[in-house]
């Protein structure tokens, strides 16, 4: 079970707090934000993970060489001055990813089963799985519709299904050759996930806990409140 973390982004609202750190480095009570993900993942024997990185790399190699982890892991790098969005992240990485993997991003500690997800994924036998929070569960503005009785998911990130019911939680399970077709160098992963729900190779599985972010300055303070 790999775990695909995406820690490229420029962060660019909380450039003013991250004290020239990328996001999924800033220190939450003294540990890097992504050492609080990775010790909530670890109780579910992930095998490998990666890391997509870009802005700030060189602060990454630095905290490669101090992770604790015993498990094993990679690395790839884009050109900070030229990033590929999501998408394009995870196909720059392809020479480094399993047939099936888990992809999350690396400002965000979910509170989820990532063993379960996984087996889902393998069990549905389906080019993606997306975790889903419901509408009632949080305060963003739902983007996904869910219809339990058909177990059919729909997408778009830019413009919601009017009956939205559900969020994107934030973890999604691929398998590799959907980026293996793709041309584009550079993309948002969220024009995978539109064009799989839409056409039916999609599984959700449902997620109830809340998650912890840092996208905002706001949302930093948050969590370091509740990550103590």
């Amino acid at each position: 079970m790999q775990i695909v973390f995406l820690c490229g982004g420029l962060g660019t609202r909380l450039k003013s707090v991250a004290d020239d750190k990328p996001k999924s480095l800033i220190l939450i009570n003294g540990k890097p934000f992504l050492d609080h993900i990775i010790e909530s993942i670890i109780p579910y024997a992930p095998s490998k993970f990666h890391f997509c990185v870009g802005y700030k790399s060189s602060s990454y190699f630095e905290y490669f060489n101090t992770l604790n982890s015993k498990i094993e892991y990679s690395f790839s790098i884009e050109n900070e001055k030229n990033l590929l969005g999501t998408g394009g992240a995870i196909k720059n990485a392809l020479p480094f990813l399993e047939k099936n993997f888990i992809v999350q991003y690396g400002d965000t500690l979910l509170n989820l089963n990532y063993k379960k997800l996984f087996q889902s994924h393998m069990q549905a036998k389906k080019q993606m799985t997306m975790s889903i929070l419901p509408q009632e569960k949080t305060d963003e503005k739902p983007n996904v519709y869910f219809d339990k009785d058909k177990m059919q998911v729909l997408y778009n990130k830019d413009n919601p299904p009017k009956n939205s019911n559900f969020i994107d939680y934030g973890a999604m399970v691929f398998q590799r050759k959907i980026f293996e077709n793709i041309n584009e160098q550079k993309f948002d992963l969220s024009k995978i996930q539109q064009k799989t729900t839409h056409d039916g190779n999609a599984n959700s599985f449902l997620v109830y806990n809340p998650y912890i972010e840092i996208g905002t300055p706001e949302a930093l303070n948050k969590a370091k409140k509740l990550l103590i």
